[in-house]
């Protein structure tokens, strides 16, 4: 009886990346998923047939049920813009993917002054109100994210991240390569840092995003935004001339443990929605090791640009040992007023976050080791030692459903 168990265990597993189920794609409107099969050139193998029909019919059906929506909430933004100054520019959080930005986040969430997008809107920008209203209690919970292991916290009230609205908008985001298409990461990639688009691409990229804060301008009730994609990380100052006065905060880690983690995530997203087999590993991990630096080298070289009330730096070590504190320091840095409340709220986000049991990661093979040395400068920069021993926490790299 144990073998048999075994050997179905076994079984599922081998099967799990081609069974159909609900993508994070399946609520995007059918050109933005179509957009993205164009770039897969063909090449889809049968295997993901499955998936992708699946994926298909349920945009197919949400396009067609958010296509009124869609029309009056468009005819009302261009009659009525919401008003956007310097004085509720959106506060971005920056970081490279797994470098405790998701943290970050929900900490500066539980600030009441400041409104993050849920992960309905974020998945779902196309829709409005009543859209974002039916998947908060229809489609969020049924989405399988509990088949992840090393995904960012999902849930119905829980901050999602905007790259996933630029994504599901048009395919403007780099996980349309990492999670869907892994085969064509060269071409999506570009939209990471947007310094290769076309013309044509970085206005669209432009419109999307502007377009998309306009939405949650609405509904935000006058408190400033808060936004969070690691891919900002890269493009500040397109960021800067789209939302003047915006403020920002960046969160480091020890590379070491950011370079491991990135290497569970891009196995995991593409093991849920991939359309393609993954990159050998040696090339994925090649990817993930020059976009890392590039990205950080990114924002080193665009923080002399940031006026120093804009700007609050904090490492992921210091904001898990002291959260209030940190916190305190970096709203006293941007300006921005720190309740009692806020405090309370702030603590028990960190206590949430504390109670995640920590990930385990295979030791670095020699390889990889030696694309671990080539991000010292970035150890360097913020302040990281090379890593002695285990992290206490892992706080960026555990499922969280809620």
């Amino acid at each position: 009886m144990k073998a048999l168990h075994e050997n179905i265990s076994l079984a599922a597993r081998r099967l799990a990346p081609y069974l159909p189920y609900p993508h994070f794609m399946c609520v995007a409107p059918l050109d933005a998923v179509l957009r993205i099969l164009w770039r897969a050139e063909g090449h889809i193998p049968p295997a993901y047939w499955p998936r992708l029909v699946l994926l298909l019919l349920l945009s197919g059906i949400n396009t067609v049920t958010s296509l009124p929506e869609r029309v009056i909430l468009a005819a009302w933004l261009r009659l009525r813009p919401p008003q956007m100054g310097r004085d509720n520019a959106p506060v971005f959080v920056l970081g490279y993917f797994r470098s405790g930005t998701t943290f970050l986040q929900n900490l500066l969430a539980a600030d009441p002054d400041l409104r993050s997008p849920s992960w309905p809107q974020v998945l779902a920008p196309q829709a409005f109100v009543p859209g974002w209203f039916l998947l908060r209690y229809l489609f969020v919970p049924l989405l399988p994210l509990t088949r992840l292991s090393a995904v960012v916290p999902v849930g119905a009230k829980l901050p999602g991240e905007d790259d996933f609205a630029l994504n599901n908008l048009g395919g403007m985001s780099v996980l349309a390569g990492r999670a869907i298409l892994p085969r064509r990461q060269a071409f999506f990639n570009r939209f990471h840092d947007l310094d290769a688009l076309s013309k044509g691409e970085l206005s669209r990229w432009r419109s999307h995003q502007f377009g998309f804060v306009q939405k949650l301008t609405l509904v935000a009730g006058g408190r400033r935004l808060l936004l969070k994609s690691p891919s900002h990380t890269a493009r500040v100052r397109y960021l800067q001339e789209l939302f003047p006065g915006a403020k920002f905060v960046h969160i480091s880690r020890s590379p070491e443990v950011v370079f491991r983690s990135n290497l569970l995530l891009a196995r995991e997203l593409q093991r849920a929605f991939a359309l393609q087999p993954p990159l050998p590993e040696d090339e994925q991990e090649e990817i993930i090791t020059c976009e890392y630096l590039a990205t950080e080298m990114h924002y080193l070289a665009d923080r002399a640009q940031i006026p120093a009330a804009d700007l609050a730096e904090v490492r992921l070590q210091d904001l898990t040992a002291d959260p209030v504190g940190e916190m305190k320091r970096i709203y006293r840095e941007l300006g921005l007023p720190f309740s009692r409340g806020c405090e309370e709220r702030v603590l028990q986000v960190a206590a949430t976050f504390g109670k995640q049991v920590r990930s385990r990661h295979p030791d670095l093979t020699e390889r990889q080791k030696a694309r671990v040395a080539r991000l010292e400068p970035l150890a360097a920069a913020f302040g990281h030692a090379p890593l002695q021993a285990p992290e206490t926490l892992d706080v960026d790299s555990q499922q969280r459903i809620g």
